[in-house]
């Protein structure tokens, strides 16, 4: 049977062609009640479905979502993409992603690959390096920034509240004796969610007068375990603590805990960013700063597809997001207790 057109509806309707596209893109003021029932009934005695190629050619929309990862490896970025793709394919686009590999070069190459191709739209978590080239593509079609921010540039941006959550974190590690902490970090990362991290955790540190700081550790297995015995053997016996600023540098710390046979919670109290399933049975139970990633997702995604739908708007009406995240206290930070889950209290006014 040969596919239906709005032509053939029109023509069993008595209408013109225009009053059934008029119908079938919910236009019905001017409509009698009788006309809409006809168009309905012949719509769905015949199954008719619209063309989504030809409304989309009639927008100038190709219902494509561009999104750029900066590092897959991260269980964070999978589990982002996740969220993401079923999130467009309930709202009727097409996901295409890109993962730059935290190389500069790969990202522009991506965005701009993504542009040329008619994405309606960009989700950019950038590994920095091409603030102009966003910023220009933010004129052309919407962009959101997910996590990483472009100093400066009137990109909207959505992220966690990464302040918020550091600060809760180190006061949950310092807690029962811990006078000394760091902040395992990775090799040349300055992103701005570390940069945010960062200075919040010194600023805990310098408040608490407390000895520690912010160190990159090892990929190295043996030479990360070395690092943290340097650690230990300078506490005077008490247990340190330590905090994972992502999930890729906690998989380091576990391994070099294993290395180094340092104990947890006896010798070290530990505790990482991001909740996946091992956190709930390693050691215990580790301690973690759980960012709300399906909470995320949605605001990228509603962010973009509002921007798509009414167009971007003028440069100064840049909108940043900071969506909540939980600490979730558990045993490799206090033995006196199961699981809590606490919401932090901002530390500032949201932006």
């Amino acid at each position: 049977m040969a596919r239906m057109r709005i032509q053939d509806i029109a023509a069993e309707a008595a209408v013109s062609p225009s009053t059934v596209s008029k119908f079938i893109n919910g236009h019905y003021d001017a409509m009698s009640a009788s006309t809409r029932s006809r168009i309905a009934e012949i719509i769905e005695r015949t199954g008719y479905r619209p063309s989504s190629v030809a409304r989309n050619l009639r927008l100038d929309r190709s219902r494509m979502i561009g999104v750029i990862l900066a590092d897959i490896r991260n269980p964070y970025s999978s589990a982002m993409l996740g969220e993401l793709a079923d999130r467009s394919a309930a709202a009727g686009y097409t996901l295409t992603c890109a993962i730059s590999g935290n190389n500069p070069s790969k990202e522009a190459e991506a965005v701009m690959r993504l542009a040329e191709a008619g994405a309606d739209g960009l989700i950019v978590n950038t590994c920095g390096g091409n603030d102009e080239l966003l910023a220009d593509t933010c004129d052309r079609a919407p962009v959101v920034l997910l996590d990483r921010d472009v100093p400066g540039a009137s990109i909207d941006l959505v992220t966690s509240d990464n302040g918020c959550l550091v600060a809760a974190l180190l006061q949950e590690v310092m807690r029962d004796g811990v006078d000394a902490c760091w902040l395992l970090d990775e090799h040349n990362d300055a992103s701005s969610v570390r940069r945010e991290r960062t200075a919040t955790f010194e600023r805990g540190l310098r408040s608490a007068c407390a000895r520690g700081g912010c160190i990159a550790l090892a990929r190295n297995a043996c030479a990360a375990a070395a690092q943290l015995t340097k650690m230990s053997c300078s506490s005077g016996g008490s247990p340190i603590g330590l905090i994972a600023i992502n999930g890729l540098v906690f998989e380091r710390l576990v391994e070099a805990l294993a290395v180094a046979g340092i104990d947890v919670p006896g010798a070290a109290r530990i505790a990482t960013i991001d909740e996946y399933p091992w956190n709930r049975v390693l050691f215990g139970g580790v301690t973690t700063a759980a960012q709300d990633i399906a909470g995320l997702a949605a605001a990228a995604l509603e962010l973009l597809i509002e921007r798509i739908e009414r167009g971007r708007g003028p440069c100064g009406s840049r909108r940043r997001i900071e969506i909540p995240g939980n600490i979730i206290a558990r045993r490799s930070t206090r033995t006196d207790s199961g699981p809590t889950t606490t919401t932090p209290q901002p530390l500032r006014a949201h932006r």
